[in-house]
């Protein structure tokens, strides 16, 4: 009996919390309301894991019956936040968040929560890359600090972590460059033993600088693998392959204002 009643009392203060809660930005949707991390942890008695553990869990169910109903679920980056603030150690929503938000949604919600689970666990890169990648394709298009974020990973003593990631934070330093620093960069780059294993890497930087989409198949986005191609196997100067290229994304731009 005497375990019962403090669990009773906790349920209360938490739908007290709901009660006394502002609602979210209305959008339109049925959603519930969230409450502010700290009333909760007013009420909550030093049982804030419990709090993120019973939030978290609605989140999902929401999540999962907007999959079932086919109606938009826009607030699991708020549900993560509140989850986090209330237990920053609470892995699962960080995971969660960073893999299931798509890479160019315009709500910013779930960045700090991303923002957490890198200060809380910097050693994780999973979670460093789900976080660098939203920013590289977000509605800021913020290159500089995805850059940041991957860089550690590069000389990182974990053996476990691929070759490619240890490499990925080029690809986002070359995005925040000007068209023909970052084509230098690129070609620099081809010279360099340690990244001669990375051709379709080097395909995928080159079209973005171009502004030629990776689905592309005309004449001109086959000519970029083929200088690339020569490139790595050193078979013309980097000055020439740098000049074709530059042309080929002055041919491009031409082609798009036609």
């Amino acid at each position: 009996m005497r375990f019962l009643i403090p669990i009773a009392l906790f349920v209360v203060f938490i739908a007290l919390a709901f009660n006394l809660s502002k609602p979210l930005p209305d959008t339109g949707l049925n959603e519930s309301f969230l409450p502010k991390a700290n009333v909760v942890r007013y009420v909550a008695l030093g049982h804030e894991a419990t709090a993120a553990g019973l939030f978290w869990i609605r989140g999902l169910i929401d999540l999962g019956e907007s999959y079932l109903t086919g109606k938009e679920y826009a607030y699991l980056g708020h549900v993560g936040e509140l989850s986090t603030q209330l237990d920053s150690l609470f892995y699962t929503p960080y995971y969660f968040v960073g893999g299931i938000t798509p890479i160019h949604a315009t709500d910013t919600s779930d960045y700090s929560v991303m923002r957490r689970a890198h200060r809380v666990y910097p050693e994780d890169w999973r979670l460093a890359l789900y976080f660098a990648i939203r920013l590289a394709n977000g509605p800021y298009k913020n290159y500089t600090e995805a850059a940041q974020i991957m860089k550690p990973y590069s000389n990182h003593p974990d053996t476990s972590i691929p070759e490619y990631i240890r490499g990925i934070h080029r690809s986002f330093e070359i995005g925040a460059m000007q068209t023909e620093i970052a084509l230098t960069t690129i070609l620099e780059d081809c010279l360099k033993p340690e990244y001669q294993g990375f051709k379709k890497s080097f395909y995928a930087k080159t079209f973005r600088v171009l502004n030629y989409s990776p689905f592309d198949t005309t004449a001109n986005a086959q000519e970029i693998k083929e200088i690339i191609d020569a490139v790595l196997d050193k078979k013309v100067h980097p000055q020439y392959a740098y000049d074709r290229l530059l042309r080929l994304q002055k041919q491009n731009k031409k082609s798009d204002e036609e």
